[in-house]
């Protein structure tokens, strides 16, 4: 990023980043970029810059540098479970499933109650083929948000036990 040039004009914080968000919106990407570069890293705006270039590089699927990004954020605010999830997506893909495994397990302790962090542990654990903690984390995970329901049903990690969560009764009455 640091090849590219600053905006023209220097403008306030807020206008730059609202000028990134709207070419990430239009998929400008590069344009995102050289907006962000005229950011300032404090806070409050590094916290919205390293957010939407964490955004921005899922978009480009560069793993390495969304995870680089989430982790930041991850261990600047670990109360905020996004953090968590995005940085073990990213891992997942730029290293492994296991060292992603170990983010959301590490993160379970401090969002004992996440229903996302369960689904994710649960898209691991099939991934690792252990069915039996699969649907354990599933179940867990609906029980929290009955949305991870329907979406288990159509998540291509959770394949290997699509048959399982059918016998449930998972596939009938949704809602």
């Amino acid at each position: 990023m640091s090849d590219l040039p600053l905006p023209p004009h220097q403008l306030a914080p807020p206008v730059h980043l609202k000028r990134a968000q709207g070419f990430f919106d239009l998929e400008m990407f590069e344009d995102v970029q050289v907006e962000l570069r005229a950011v300032p890293d404090i806070m409050p705006w590094s916290k919205q810059k390293r957010a939407l270039l964490t955004f921005l590089y899922q978009e480009l699927a560069d793993w390495s540098m969304m995870q680089s990004f989430s982790s930041s954020l991850r261990s600047d605010f670990p109360e905020e479970v996004e953090w968590w999830v995005s940085e073990a997506y990213a891992t997942r893909r730029a290293k492994s499933v296991g060292e992603a495994r170990q983010i959301l397990l590490d993160g379970l302790v401090n969002h004992c109650e996440s229903a996302i962090i369960r689904y994710n542990l649960a898209c691991y654990a099939s991934l690792l083929n252990s069915p039996g903690e699969c649907l354990d984390l599933l179940k867990e995970a609906v029980h929290r948000d009955a949305k991870y329901k329907m979406m288990a049903l159509e998540d291509e990690d959770l394949k290997p036990v699509h048959a399982a969560l059918l016998q449930m009764g998972w596939g009938k009455n949704i809602d």
